[in-house]
């Protein structure tokens, strides 16, 4: 029988919508039919059905209203998809050997061009690409994947940034603030990424519950007891604390220091029952509203905290509570909730120097919380002396105060001053600095640091001018001499001395120079490491290997070292090297060598047979 001879509707309900019609198939069919064209490509139900079936409702701006407009929306989905391959798939060509992501393609990706969320899409089907089993075996192509999917979510975090800090503050909700800081915090955490839907059904679960119990202790008094207001808000708080505090069991961190990778993260406080001040009064204050009370943050002064509370102090910094207000009374009437002690609801009188004191603003708790944690995060770079992913970390919290504060100069001078330094992200520091001078709120610069925007912004030029001239060497083809030993990709033994003792450690080959070449980024000579007996002339006049060593034995464990031939000796059995850096070079190891990625093989073009041949 003939699809033809079958009515629309039993083609459109019955059969093209079912699970196993996949959106290729449905193109197929179109392009190899005319009449089927017609029926498939005006069924915008069966278009909506198969976008969901394929990516999910996932679009949370989407309107419902919109009609006659999926087969363009899924068309333009798959074309979206196709881009976004394409542009990971390529990346290693036009960021090998510093393994980042210029920001001209992220922006590129994301440039929005429909009326609807594009970054939504791209960053939907990256988190796809980072999950698919076979682009996992390639690590090349997983690095630069997750490393778009970091830029492109900061990007659109940046937007969402930047539109809810200009929003006046009677509009501000403390919740939504610490949500956007979690979701920033978890940046490259993957699927794990904080989602605000996930936030808002957690609060709304512990609103249903403080519901039911209110609903429950009705039922056991009169109504006139519950006609007083304040009476009747004073028996939500006390539900809202048995919710939360006694049957959820939320609470302080245990030790709040060995958690500060916690600090920010709201779906793990909802997971672990647990956060600090900040993330306790925004679930608080939250759940609060939404049983018709208002409750505003307030920091308890140094006097009342030395005078009335037990000695606890949270970084040196000032207590945060809750206060709500009676609406009917007066000041002495305000009840303070203690959050971090359970919720406890304290009298005005304990805390007197609180009475006319204002409350505390939805940006200064947040502008508070990014300093502790860059704090943190400086502080562990500091203690390890620069290991990747600290200084990953750090970098995104010193840019979220830019987001934050897009127009503070020091803010951006700190954050240029910070990429120039460990030549990161140099290409989003001079946008972020030519933003400044362009804005019609730019204002001659007045700040802390002896270098002003305009001289950062021509150091962050210079400097990435520099690794586009790194970027451009590395494309030189290296032909092997046939005095050279060893081979990129190889495993081998690194012969070293260390505080005069003699040391041994696995490493793999990156490169090599027929002769010693000075480079900021390979080191020849460590603190406490030795790698020839030789004379420097001697030594230098021999070929050098670029290899990357780590030694778990050092605070920073990762090593990348330009060290003579002489140190070097192939490795019988070959052992997988832990390093942060492994995979802007090679694909994946396959259990005795390392496999060269596209770029680097074309870059060594005779090293894979050295290396198979050594390795038998």
């Amino acid at each position: 029988m003939s699809l033809l001879s079958l009515p629309n509707e039993v083609l459109i309900c019955y059969i093209f919508s079912l699970d196993t019609i996949s959106i290729s198939d449905l193109q197929s069919l179109m392009v190899s039919c005319r009449p089927l064209y017609n029926i498939i490509r005006e069924s915008d139900e069966l278009w909506r059905l198969k976008f969901i079936q394929r990516w999910g409702n996932f679009l949370s701006q989407t309107p419902n209203c919109y009609e006659n407009v999926w087969f363009e929306w899924t068309t333009m989905r798959l074309k979206k998809a196709k881009e976004v391959q394409k542009a990971v798939q390529n990346m290693s060509s036009v960021a090998y050997p510093l393994g980042q992501s210029p920001l001209i393609v992220i922006n590129k990706l994301i440039a929005e061009s429909y009326p609807i969320p594009i970054s939504e899409y791209v960053q939907n089907e990256l988190e796809e690409i980072i999950y698919d089993k076979k682009i996992r075996q390639n690590k090349t192509t997983l690095h630069y994947a997750k490393d778009v999917l970091v830029k492109v979510r900061m990007s659109i975090l940046d937007k969402k940034w930047r539109d809810f800090m200009a929003q006046p503050e009677s509009r501000k909700s403390l919740f939504e603030g610490v949500a956007l800081l979690s979701q920033w915090s978890t940046l490259g955490h993957g699927k794990g990424q904080t989602c605000l839907k996930d936030l808002e059904s957690s609060v709304e679960k512990i609103t249903d519950r403080v519901k039911q119990l209110l609903e429950l202790e009705v039922g056991k008094v009169s109504c006139a007891s519950t006609d007083d207001p304040k009476k009747k808000n004073l028996k939500i708080l006390d539900s809202i604390n048995q919710v939360m505090f006694n049957e959820l069991g939320f609470k302080k961190f245990p030790d709040f220091y060995t958690d500060r990778r916690l600090y920010s993260n709201f779906q793990q406080a909802f997971e672990r029952k647990e956060g600090c001040p900040a993330v306790l009064c925004a679930i608080y204050q939250e759940v609060a509203w939404k049983m018709g009370i208002l409750c505003e943050a307030v920091y308890c002064n140094k006097n009342d905290r030395e005078n009335n509370l037990p000695n606890f102090i949270i970084m040196n910094r000032p207590l945060l509570l809750l206060r709500w207000k009676d609406s009917a009374g007066s000041e002495d009437d305000s009840i303070y909730i203690d959050v971090f002690r359970g919720g406890y609801l304290n009298q005005s009188s304990l805390y007197p120097s609180l009475r006319e004191q204002p409350a505390v603003s939805v940006d200064s708790v947040l502008f508070r919380m990014q300093e502790v944690l860059t704090y943190f995060r400086r502080h562990q770079y500091d203690e390890i002396y620069g290991l990747e992913r600290m200084r990953d970390n750090l970098s995104f919290y010193v840019r979220l105060g830019c987001s934050m504060s897009p127009q503070d100069p020091n803010r951006i001078t700190r954050y240029a001053e910070h990429c120039i330094r460990l030549g990161i992200q140099l290409d989003d520091a001079i946008q972020l600095l030519q933003n400044y001078f362009q804005s019609p709120e730019f204002k001659p610069f007045i700040g802390y640091y002896s270098r002003s925007p305009s001289k950062m912004l021509e150091e962050c030029i210079s400097k990435l001018n520099e690794q586009k001239a790194e970027i451009a060497a590395a494309k030189t083809v290296h032909h092997r001499p046939s005095s050279l030993k060893f081979s990129v990709g190889l495993v081998v033994i690194c012969n070293y001395k260390k505080w005069g003792r003699n040391c041994r450690k696995p490493c793999v080959i990156v490169s090599w120079n027929v002769k010693f070449q000075e480079s900021n980024e390979w080191k020849s000579k460590a603190t406490s490491y030795s790698f020839s007996n030789n004379s420097d002339e001697e030594s230098q006049d021999q070929p050098h290997y670029h290899i990357l060593m780590v030694d778990s034995d050092e605070s920073n464990p990762h090593f990348q070292l330009n060290v003579p031939e002489e140190t070097l000796e192939l490795l019988p059995a070959a052992v997988p090297i832990e390093h942060d850096k492994i995979w802007v070079h090679f694909e994946r190891f396959d259990g005795r060598r390392y496999l060269p990625n596209a770029e680097k093989r074309a870059q060594f073009p005779e090293d894979e047979a050295v290396t198979l041949s050594l390795i038998g």
